[in-house]
């Protein structure tokens, strides 16, 4: 497959907080979202690539091409990987967890960590409704475990993995069914209707569906199986040799940039190390085990459970 050959730099009109113009930055990211990830949203690899493309691009002149063709979808990770080798890019926006696995061998620095209303850190949640069937995470053993990704790709298997192996002693790959669904409330739900076991959500994915019921829901899914450590989901990195001064600019202006992620509104802030420290821990632990991850099984749309798209459920009123 070919690599992205850019064009040389062009000369951009100096920003509100430099009296010198600056050339853009060029941007890429994984374009190739596998079907196991399915959000239902949006890519945000894809959106935060895309606003940080229009903040860093030549400006727009009706001689020349619109700005946008600095932001480069690569379609697998070996592309994107050799692309940035070549120094074909500046700024990469990648998950957190390829940020730990490939940052040393890439000589990548992680510059800003992608936010959600506000909060970078994404926490995952094997929940299940008690009952004389299941109180235990062993009790889950050859059932149904729905897994609702939140646009964290394989961070997901990842934790998922070490969880079961830790909490069971059996590998994940043999120990439940596993089905991946597009929507929170497509993981939540059928659980609170007793039509699935259990079902693995972010924190923030499963306090919004709680929202349109905050009365049942957390009530009825009161058995928490397992819990992540606290990670961050979307980085943007670059070089370590990034000329400073380029990283400075990147960092000024990032804390006014924002970017979609279907009805939430996502930020970016400078990155801290201690972001990374349970990812650290996660991989370190994994790197001794010779399993990879498995990833869970998408669900057909033909397969969804009933409760895919569900009347909101009736508060009891006394």
């Amino acid at each position: 497959m070919a690599i992205l050959a850019f064009s040389p730099y062009w000369a951009t009109p100096a920003s509100a907080d430099s009296s010198t113009a600056q050339p853009p930055l060029r941007v890429g990211y994984l374009a190739e979202l596998p079907i196991s990830w399915r959000t239902g949203l949006a890519d945000p690899l894809r959106n935060i690539a895309r606003s940080l493309g229009t903040a860093f691009s030549r400006p727009v002149d009706l001689d020349i091409p619109l700005p946008g063709e600095n932001v480069f979808g690569a379609e697998s990770w070996d592309e994107l990987q050799k692309t940035i080798q070549l120094g074909n890019i500046e700024l990469f926006p990648i998950q957190g967890y390829e940020m730990v696995q490939h940052g040393r061998d890439l000589n990548l620095k992680p510059l800003l960590l992608a936010t959600r209303n506000g909060r970078w850190k994404t926490r995952f949640l094997l929940l299940a409704a008690p009952s004389a069937e299941v109180q235990t995470l062993n009790d889950l053993k050859e059932r149904t475990i729905l897994v609702h990704r939140d646009g964290c790709g394989n961070l997901v298997d990842l934790w998922l993995d070490a969880a079961i192996a830790v909490g069971t002693g059996v590998p994940r790959k043999s120990f439940a069914r596993y089905q991946t669904v597009t929507q929170a409330r497509e993981a939540v739900l059928p659980v609170f209707f007793g039509e699935a076991d259990a079902c693995v959500v972010s924190e923030a994915a499963y306090q919004a569906v709680c929202a349109q019921n905050p009365a049942q829901i957390p009530q009825k899914l009161s058995l928490t199986l397992a819990t992540s450590g606290e990670m961050p989901a979307q980085v943007v990195a670059c070089k370590i040799d990034l000329p400073v001064d380029v990283q400075r600019r990147v960092l000024e202006r990032a804390v006014k940039l924002t970017w979609d992620f279907g009805q939430q509104t996502g930020g970016l802030i400078a990155a801290e190390e201690l972001a990374f420290d349970h990812l650290r821990t996660l991989l370190s632990q994994r790197a001794h085990s010779p399993a990879n991850p498995v990833p869970a099984a998408p669900m057909p749309p033909a397969a969804l459970l009933q409760t895919s798209t569900p009347a909101k459920p009736t508060v009891k009123r006394r």
